[in-house]
């Protein structure tokens, strides 16, 4: 098993679509607040084990190695956070740094058996899908960004961001959710919208990483 801070870099490629494109050191640096040698460094000895591919000016990317082992990851960590909402009673803003700890020390058989436990669900609780047998596509792709003024949205996915959850609990925002998007401030990059009677205002960094399906009239 990698160390942690690998396991990190292999998932920071994934999130940024790390195995159909090259991603740049810059992503990788800011997305894991590294410094860019290090984060230069640390790919050089990915790429030697195997588990990443580098190109000058483009960057790096997964190699197949590299993807099935960050999926084996990513199950983990969703798997994780299922069991400690649904079965000890944690929150969603709770779970992800608890996820973030127990991930990196879980065996597979403890993971197996978490998932017949759970009845090898679909989704994590953030809507985010649970990789099966070397697929991986997240079922929900598009952004609040991405909607207009006045469309009706359900919230399907977000991103963990431990800030953003908290932030959205304390508005009493969650998945599945039907919000409308009431105003798009390009010259401030903020995004308003209507969830019940609240009114929740969103940077255009975090609308970003909200994922929701538009509802037809």
């Amino acid at each position: 098993m990698l160390t942690e801070e690998k396991e990190d870099y292999l998932k920071a490629i994934l999130s940024h679509d790390g195995i159909n494109t090259y991603v740049s050191n810059k992503a990788i640096s800011q997305f894991l607040n590294i410094k860019p040698p290090s984060v230069t460094e640390m790919l050089g000895r990915l790429e030697k084990e195997g588990y990443v591919e580098t190109k000058p000016y483009k960057g790096v990317k997964l190699s197949s190695v590299g993807f099935r082992y960050t999926l084996d990851i990513i199950k983990r960590h969703r798997l994780i956070e299922l069991f400690l909402i649904e079965v000890l009673g944690y929150t969603w803003e709770e779970v992800h740094a608890e996820a973030e700890v127990l991930e990196h020390r879980v065996s597979p058989l403890f993971v197996d058996r978490l998932d017949a436990l759970l009845h090898y669900p679909e989704t994590c609780p953030h809507g985010g899908i649970i990789p099966r047998d070397g697929v991986y596509e997240e079922l929900y792709r598009t952004s609040l960004l991405a909607f207009n003024e006045g469309d009706t949205v359900t919230i399907r996915r977000v991103r963990d961001k431990t800030e953003l959850l908290v932030y959205l609990s304390s508005k009493a925002m969650s998945i599945g959710d039907v919000v409308t998007i009431k105003r798009k401030d390009e010259i401030n990059k903020v995004l308003e919208i209507q969830n019940k009677q609240d009114t929740v205002i969103l940077s255009y960094s975090n609308a970003a990483v909200i994922f929701g399906e538009r509802q037809e009239d």
